[in-house]
């Protein structure tokens, strides 16, 4: 990504397209602000690589892990408006387990990009089925998204979006049923 640039075109878009006032106190250090929070933050993950998922031996695990409430914030790739919400991740082991902060990890880095919520969902399991072969996994996330609560037809906070990526063993109606009473029992948890 060329920061430089993004500032530079940022500035025109915002001067000369919208007309405001870069002179202003509060306005005049703002091309420079969105450019740096685009390109070493919020789309960082279009120029860094994936995080590892280290794993370790599995050591007799046969059933169902689930980390559940991972907060993530992505961006709507029609508008450039966040989109945010709680990820559930469940997944069965093979011969590898993963460490727990880098499910966490693997969604940050996936949401750090323009998308679809859709999209989201199935690159973060791909990539994980990919890496760690598991038996089965499972993730399901809900987004609250700002291109639908905040302009256009203004939902505000309580509409949002349920997308949800399968595979392997959790594609029989048994196995998700399981994993989806898991993710109730997390949620009826927090609200004790």
């Amino acid at each position: 990504m060329n920061q430089k640039l993004t500032e530079e075109l940022l500035s025109k878009v915002l001067s000369e397209g919208l007309k405001l006032d870069l002179t202003d106190s509060n306005l005049k250090d703002t091309p420079r602000r969105i450019a740096k929070m685009y390109c070493e933050e919020v789309f960082s993950s279009l120029t860094k690589p994936p995080p590892e998922l280290t794993t370790f031996p599995n050591e007799g695990i046969s059933e169902m892990i689930l980390l559940d409430n991972i907060p993530y914030v992505s961006w709507c790739e029609h508008h450039f408006i966040a989109f945010s919400g709680r990820a559930f991740f469940a997944y069965i082991p093979n011969e590898r387990i993963v460490g727990a902060s880098k499910v966490a990890r693997l969604i940050d880095y996936y949401s750090k990009r323009p998308q679809i919520q859709e999209r989201l969902t199935q690159s973060i399991i791909d990539h994980f089925c990919y890496r760690i072969k598991p038996l089965g996994a499972m993730l399901v996330m809900r987004g609250i998204h700002g291109c639908m609560s905040h302009r256009g037809v203004k939902t505000g906070d309580e509409a949002g979006m349920i997308t949800s990526a399968l595979f392997g063993s959790f594609k029989l109606p048994e196995v998700r049923a399981e994993g989806m009473a898991l993710i109730q029992m997390s949620l009826v948890d927090r609200k004790g």
